[in-house]
């Protein structure tokens, strides 16, 4: 029976269990993900680390319902996870490029989803505007994403993300393009916000201060095809800023996490980490 880690309620808001997938490269199947085994509960913030080529966005892909798995399972709010049970659309996905359509205003941007969904334009933008100030958006509803700075573009993005109203966020890299201090100013920003909407969010990061920073639980997966390696509880005080990250219980917990990845160096697929 693979490992689960006790979650504080007893009911997890998604649930992965033994789950396998191969691709077809250069004419023969390679396995990416090799019985990868996960659990967040509700109102939980998880990131998931590992060696490039490990599997991390191909687990996202997966869970969002955008690729299926070649076997095990995928549950959410308690479901049994089979293949009959739709996976798509239920999430919100957002990846590092925050893929702003640029003949759009940052306003008109945000509504993308809810318009996809049928939301009136004047509704989803009576919605939108009730949100822009706590994204840190007012005053630049009107402008088009050539005139906002990284950090910016990336407020827009996740506010569109998360207008759709899913429990359940999934976040790919959403900072990996930003410089260091945009980086850090963006981290704070994201925790202070799930803080105030009590999202579910599993997170993708090569970041390992990121990771610890923002995270409950860290899953470290394996040079592929990956599997979890570790699982480390981040049991840090909330609220956390930036400061904790010279803490030594911090530097602790950095470095476990460091000799968990070091020991994929070398190994087919691995980066090259420090």
């Amino acid at each position: 029976m693979p490992y689960m880690p006790e979650l504080n309620h007893p009911e997890p808001k998604l649930r992965i269990e033994s789950l396998h997938k191969s691709f077809k490269i250069g004419g023969k199947r390679e396995s990416v993900l090799a019985g990868v085994d996960l659990a967040v509960g509700p109102g939980e913030f998880v990131s998931i680390i590992g060696p490039s080529g490990c599997g991390k966005s191909t687990l996202l892909n997966i869970i969002a319902g955008l690729d299926q798995p070649d076997s095990g399972s995928v549950s959410l709010n308690g479901g049994d996870g089979g293949p009959d049970q739709p996976r798509l659309g239920r999430v919100g996905y957002m990846q590092q490029k925050d893929l702003l359509l640029p003949w759009r205003t940052v306003l008109d941007n945000t509504i993308l989803g809810l318009e996809l969904n049928g939301v009136s334009r004047r509704q989803a933008r009576i919605r939108a505007l009730e949100l822009t100030e706590s994204f840190g958006l007012s005053g630049f509803e009107d402008l088009y994403p050539y005139a906002l700075s990284g950090g910016m573009r990336q407020r827009a993005a996740f506010l569109r993300t998360m207008l759709l109203g899913h429990e359940i966020i999934l976040l790919d890299e959403p900072f990996g393009a930003l410089d260091a201090l945009t980086r850090i100013e963006m981290q704070e920003w994201l925790l202070n916000l799930w803080d105030s909407m009590n999202s579910t969010i599993v997170l993708i990061t090569h970041d390992v201060d990121e990771a610890i920073l923002m995270s409950d639980r860290v899953y470290v997966l394996t040079s592929r095809p990956g599997k979890v390696k570790m699982i480390l509880d981040v049991d840090l005080p909330r609220p956390r800023d930036f400061e904790a990250v010279t803490s030594p219980p911090f530097t602790s917990l950095k470095a476990r996490l460091l000799a968990a990845l070091r020991e994929e160096k070398g190994k087919v697929g691995a980066d090259t980490w420090p």
